[in-house]
């Protein structure tokens, strides 16, 4: 799909707390332009709760995860440019639904075939520390995901996801972040989490769970898992056909196996 139009979307930072702002518009690239540069000629860190990309010159732009997916999700892979300011994308509603909606309603689309899928040609695999985290992409014909978390407090939960902008709008879109109220004290003195609130995250404690209008879905925690994972392989720059298998992974382990993705592109 392409874009016709342009989309500004305004907010604050879910870990800076600043204002934000992100302007999406169409372009002639033939990837996603992230502030003037491919996608794909950036460095990739998602060590600090979210995945943040790295320009030459150092610049850095936090918790770029579920704009990248709601554009993936609905089937843009390339032909727009993405310009951030405030240094972050502004949190939104702790997931993709909002940008989704002002793609569907505000914005005319057309059908795009000018990119292939990229098949994955051989498994690829990258492992946690203690190897009982991981995330694998394998051959497959279409765009899958299984992904399985466990917390405390949410236990177990695992989902099984095939990729259409339909799935993706109805069944992954409105998963929010969430976090341990247990952890808020840690991150916010160390710059993260400073913009989080129950308008745009869930908070897990052993009292229960707080989230605003109640959880969207009994499973809302692997959703959002998965809906992260997806906008981390959206740094590949290319739409995939592939079965990701994830294993109580996060943004680190994503964004490591899409720097295999982007190796096996380039072979």
């Amino acid at each position: 799909m392409r874009l016709n139009g342009k989309i500004i979307l305004k907010g604050i930072g879910l870990h800076s707390g600043r204002e934000c702002e992100v302007k999406i518009e169409p372009c002639d690239s033939d990837m996603i332009m992230l502030n003037d540069t491919p996608i794909t000629n950036l460095n990739l860190n998602g060590t600090n709760r979210g995945s943040d990309y790295i320009f030459p010159d150092g610049e850095r732009i936090r918790t770029c995860e579920h704009i990248l997916s709601g554009l993936y999700g609905v089937g843009i892979y390339s032909g727009v440019r993405v310009s951030v300011t405030g240094g972050e994308m502004p949190a939104l509603d702790g997931c993709a639904k909002t940008l989704c909606d002002e793609i569907m309603k505000h914005m005319a689309m057309k059908d795009d075939d000018s990119q292939d899928a990229f098949r994955i040609t051989e498994p690829l695999i990258v492992y946690g520390e203690d190897k009982t985290r991981f995330v694998a992409a394998f051959p497959c014909d279409e765009f899958r995901i299984t992904y399985t978390v466990e917390y405390k407090y949410i236990g177990a939960q695992v989902f099984d996801f095939t990729l259409t902008p339909e799935n993706y709008y109805r069944e992954i879109s409105s998963a929010r972040t969430f976090a341990m109220l247990s952890d808020i004290e840690y991150l916010r003195s160390h710059g993260m989490a400073l913009g989080g609130s129950l308008d745009n995250a869930i908070a897990v404690s052993e009292n229960g769970i707080q989230a605003s209008g109640g959880l969207h879905w009994p499973d809302e925690f692997v959703r959002h898992k998965v809906l992260d994972l997806i906008g981390d392989i959206a740094s590949a720059g290319r739409k995939l056909n592939a079965h990701i298998i994830a294993m109580k992974a996060g943004h680190e382990l994503h964004l490591r196996l899409s720097e295999k993705i982007r190796a096996q592109m380039k072979k």
